[in-house]
């Protein structure tokens, strides 16, 4: 019985624990969100005020924000920007558990950035921040109203399971 009982307790716990890593990836996508929204600002920041290329201005800007989305190994590499960002925004997307639109309006971004003059690089930037702010206030919604739930509902499925045992 002891037995049995010390099964179910570690089939609720379980149960409790895989609810807290599903609530985890939610609290990952807005926290990346939010370091790309400072991504955006420092690169309008860089591109305004700094004469570099693109490869450049976004690894000084990724550096600043906390976002390592370019790295120099990218620079070494010779391929085009753009197929760089795309590969950088594949990592990004599997490793931080961003939505399928976080990723298209991420390779909307980077298919556009660097191809044209300063003042429509600034307002391609501006677009885009009001965009993510967009997408970090539903992530931040859909955190408020999933949470607990994943938690809960992770707790009372290893407890169903614990109590089928007995």
């Amino acid at each position: 019985m002891l037995l049995k009982l010390t099964g179910a307790l570690i089939l609720s716990v379980t149960g409790f624990f895989a609810g807290c890593s599903m609530s985890k990836k939610l609290y990952t996508r807005r926290d990346f969100l939010k370091s790309f929204i400072v991504f955006l600002s420092a690169l309008a920041t860089n591109i305004r005020y700094n004469s570099s290329d693109i490869y450049t201005l976004t690894r000084l800007s990724a550096h600043s924000s906390g976002l390592e989305i370019m790295s120099l190994d990218d620079l070494e590499d010779g391929s085009p920007f753009e197929e760089q960002w795309e590969h950088r925004v594949a990592v990004a997307c599997s490793k931080k558990q961003l939505s399928k639109v976080d990723r298209e309006l991420m390779l909307e971004f980077g298919s556009q950035l660097g191809k044209t003059d300063t003042q429509g690089q600034l307002s391609h930037l501006e677009l885009y921040k009001s965009v993510f702010v967009k997408q970090l206030s539903s992530a931040e919604e859909e955190i408020s109203k999933k949470s607990k739930l994943y938690k809960t509902m992770g707790f009372f499925v290893g407890s169903v399971i614990a109590l089928m045992m007995i």
